[in-house]
């Protein structure tokens, strides 16, 4: 009886590391994805549009990775 818990332990245990890397990958890319959409967004915006929206050239890229803080 422990042989097979803790076979089944160990089974689960290797295959539940692999599914999350794998999903921690996609979401990165995914995620990525999306900041590549929102900067040609962003870029397609005039300067008096972004000073109304309250952005500068230069903190686009940390506002569109990070936020507005």
């Amino acid at each position: 009886m422990t042989a097979r818990s803790t076979t089944c332990d160990w089974t689960f245990e290797q295959t539940a590391a692999k599914p999350s890397f794998i999903r921690s990958l996609f979401a990165s890319l995914r995620r990525e994805i999306e900041i590549r959409r929102a900067r040609r967004e962003v870029n397609s915006l005039d300067d008096a549009m972004l000073h109304d929206i309250g952005l500068t050239p230069g903190n686009m890229e940390d506002t569109i990775r990070c936020g507005r803080h």
